[in-house]
């Protein structure tokens, strides 16, 4: 239970917004047997979502630095998107490597700062920019923490180099589960794998 005061701190108002916000049922206080109000600190957290919008996060992601154009197109549409709906607290997160790869430091952003409910959205060109399989899982997980995930266009016409990096990626994966990530064969596999793919 926190005290008018530390609430007061938490929100950044003075003690005669809180009582308006009480007044207004945006919050209800817990009033003891003394008549003083204490709150309950999950109720000021929803609060702070009304009084502090969170940020939208508008990510994109390519799979090699070869396509950074195309990366620049996505971040262009998606901060169209942002100015037509007037959103201006929002953060640009983005990702160079394949959407299987669970490790991207952007895409492992997001997820942080939708466990500590700091983010109300997350805004995608196209689907599997933001990951390539579990989609819909990943949008139920992070719906659960509050967070609503927008796909701007629902087709993706990948390029070429965008399908083979995803396969070597997965080759990658199996080959160092067989052989080792330092082996010999590892990547020799990997690296056949590759050019099989590539030349024309």
């Amino acid at each position: 239970m926190l005290r008018p005061k530390e609430v007061c701190e938490r929100l950044g108002i003075s003690y005669t917004t809180l009582r308006e916000y009480v007044r207004r049922g945006w919050i209800k206080p817990v009033v003891l047997e003394s008549g003083r109000w204490r709150f309950r600190e999950e109720d000021v957290e929803k609060l702070m979502g009304i009084v502090k919008p969170k940020t939208v996060i508008l990510y994109a992601r390519v799979s090699s630095h070869t396509q950074k154009d195309d990366l620049e197109r996505q971040v262009k549409v998606l901060e169209e998107w942002a100015k037509q709906n007037n959103v201006e607290k929002y953060e640009v997160v983005t990702d160079i490597g394949s959407g299987l790869n669970e490790d991207r430091k952007g895409f492992k952003r997001i997820l942080k700062l939708a466990t500590e409910r700091k983010i109300s959205k997350v805004v995608v060109a196209y689907p599997d920019r933001l990951t390539r399989f579990g989609f819909k899982t990943l949008v139920e997980l992070l719906g659960a923490f509050g967070v609503e995930v927008i796909v701007l266009n629902h087709e993706d016409k990948d390029p070429k180099e965008e399908l083979v990096e995803d396969l070597i990626t997965i080759i990658s994966h199996f080959a160092g589960k067989l052989y080792g990530m330092r082996s010999h064969k590892y990547e020799k596999v990997v690296e056949s794998v590759r050019k099989l793919v590539e030349d024309p």
